[in-house]
């Protein structure tokens, strides 16, 4: 059960709209650190660990360099690109495997 609450964390977590500007893709230690505080977009309690490697999931992904910002800062707002959604669905897999305690 809680395997199936994480992958579901994290799908819907990848599935978050950002609508902002800026084409800066965050690092990998900016999401680690963001991805490692108690709100995290996860809603899930993450190592160090844990939280290094779903951020090196997603910057090495294809996601576009808005959703990867959007993802970082919580934004609610932004409406992912076809391309976004594929890029997310390839990598669930991967930031799952992450999650895992």
């Amino acid at each position: 059960m809680k395997k199936t609450l994480t992958a579901v964390a994290v799908v819907a977590a990848l599935s978050l709209s950002a609508c902002g500007g800026g084409g800066d893709r965050p690092s990998k230690g900016d999401l680690s650190k963001e991805f490692s505080k108690k709100d995290n977009v996860f809603g899930l309690k993450l190592t160090k660990k844990q939280a290094d490697c779903i951020a090196e999931a997603i910057v090495d992904s294809k996601l576009s360099d808005k959703a990867v910002k959007a993802l970082k800062e919580q934004d609610e707002d932004f409406k992912p690109t076809k391309a976004d959604n594929k890029a997310r669905d390839a990598i669930a897999g991967d930031v799952e495997k992450c999650a895992k305690p």
